[in-house]
């Protein structure tokens, strides 16, 4: 059997995922101190075994020692942009906040935070070294709902549930390892924000975060980052950080971006060799350029036009204000979906009419006119009429 042209590994999700460092490399530092990650002896490493090898998606915040430096040749090739918080000279997170944030950013979190918690039941919990199976099999299925339905919302892919069973077998042992965590915001007993982590030395790598799309008004993807953040600065952390893709939220919580790059491991002596890394820098260079012309995008435009959307649970609604006339509304049957199953699809509805209220949940009455069309919300001050496209 002969040897591979080019090996590849990924040591992005290897290192924070896997806990596996290459074998090429024999120490990884933080860059901002000299204290190992991780280290071992060096082995003798032959490269001619393996052809040339390309480490994807570095982090330009490590520095590292390398198997052999005096006979491999390394290229670092730019890949994407990296987001992260970097947490040392922060206080607490009202102090990360007032030195990174405009007013009106940390005017509309503080609104949003207390609106969730004046809306709902809330509570927090960071699971982190310790969780019992049966926690773990629910929140991880409901992790997993919340990302099926927000990537169908979104008519898009989503890499995590492509490996969704790596990770449901994984992550288990992680959390009890202390290796990985998963922070839960609940209303009750209901989680509606999720975000599993990765754990390495003082660094959390925010890796997989959902919510319930119900929930959507309330900023919930901002208030997780502002609670772990917390989490992290109450636990001497230095980095949280938010990986690559330039989401919203990566882009207004980071303070610090880096670079990931491609390292690719050849010998100056080999043609072969030289001819794979001037392929491998071509080829990437080329993506990059695709991606800047937002080539990617109109793919998926394409690609939605051809093949249609992915099928949505959301049910479009109409909202109109009515007069509060108690008397005429309790004509009409009164109803209780946020105890009854059968009403799961008004949720939405009625959270973001508690949201514009800003009412505890509880004191929304719900009136069904017309079956699984025609509904009034009523709070103190304002009645809605709720008209479903079904």
């Amino acid at each position: 059997m002969g040897r591979k042209d080019i090996y590849k590994t990924n040591f992005y999700f290897n290192f924070y995922e896997r806990k596996i460092l290459p074998n090429i490399y024999t120490s990884i530092q933080y860059q901002s101190n000299s204290i190992p990650l991780q280290s071992r002896t060096p082995k003798g490493l032959k490269l001619e075994d393996v052809g040339t090898l390309v480490v994807e998606l570095f982090p330009s915040y490590f520095t590292f020692q390398i198997n052999e430096p005096n006979a491999l040749d390394i290229q670092k090739i730019f890949r994407v942009k990296g987001y992260c918080i970097s947490i040392e000279g922060s206080e607490n997170v009202e102090n990360y906040l007032t030195k990174h944030f405009k007013t009106n950013f940390r005017t509309t979190m503080r609104r949003k935070l207390k609106g969730l918690e004046n809306c709902f039941n809330v509570s927090y919990k960071m699971l982190y070294g310790n969780i019992a199976r049966d926690e773990y099999d629910f929140i991880m299925d409901e992790l997993h709902t919340m990302l099926i339905r927000r990537f169908a919302q979104r008519n898009d892919e989503n890499m995590a549930l492509n490996r969704w069973k790596d990770y449901y077998a994984n992550t288990f042992a992680l959390i009890n390892e202390k290796k990985a965590s998963l922070y839960v915001i609940y209303d009750d007993a209901k989680p509606i924000q999720i975000s599993l982590s990765y754990h390495r030395g003082k660094i959390l790598f925010l890796a997989i975060p959902s919510y319930n799309i119900d929930y959507s008004k309330f900023g919930l993807g901002n208030i997780s980052v502002f609670k772990i953040l917390e989490w992290c600065i109450a636990n001497d952390y230095k980095t949280l950080d938010m990986g690559f893709g330039a989401l919203d939220y990566k882009v207004k919580w980071c303070n610090e971006t880096y670079n990931f790059e491609h390292h690719v491991f050849y010998t100056k002596s080999s043609i072969r060799s030289r001819m794979l890394l001037f392929s491998i820098t071509i080829k990437t260079k080329l993506i990059n350029y695709l991606i800047s012309k937002k080539v990617n995008i109109y793919y998926h435009k394409l690609k939605t036009a051809m093949l249609g959307k992915q099928k949505s649970d959301l049910i479009k609604f109409d909202l109109q204000k009515v007069d509060n006339n108690s008397e005429v509304l309790s004509t009409y049957r009164t109803i209780h979906p946020l105890t009854d199953d059968s009403f799961t699809f008004l949720r939405r509805a009625i959270n973001d009419f508690a949201y514009a209220q800003f009412v505890h949940v509880s004191q929304i009455k719900v009136f069904e006119f017309e079956r699984n069309k025609v509904y009034f919300f009523q709070a103190e001050k304002e009645t809605l009429k709720v008209t479903y496209n079904i």
